[in-house]
């Protein structure tokens, strides 16, 4: 989930700049975001700090992101 959502920001967001595409790319990664911390809440890993501190810097990157597409609205 998390390498689509990579992959549509990357392709989408470089090669073809149209805010639709930018959203559903954003929103993926959100959602890829809230699965690696819930499936940290549930199953524990071996490196939690590391999985958490990703999770938490794609957030804020998907909400910065959100916040550019606001002025398209």
């Amino acid at each position: 989930m998390l390498t689509f959502a990579s992959g549509l920001i990357i392709i989408f967001g470089a090669l073809k700049p149209d805010w639709p595409y930018l959203a559903l790319g954003l929103s993926y990664m959100v959602g890829a975001a809230a699965s690696m911390l819930v499936r940290e809440a549930l199953v524990p890993s071996t490196q939690p700090r590391v999985t958490q501190v990703m999770a938490v810097m794609l957030l804020i990157f998907s909400l910065y992101g959100f916040a550019d597409l606001a002025r398209y609205l």
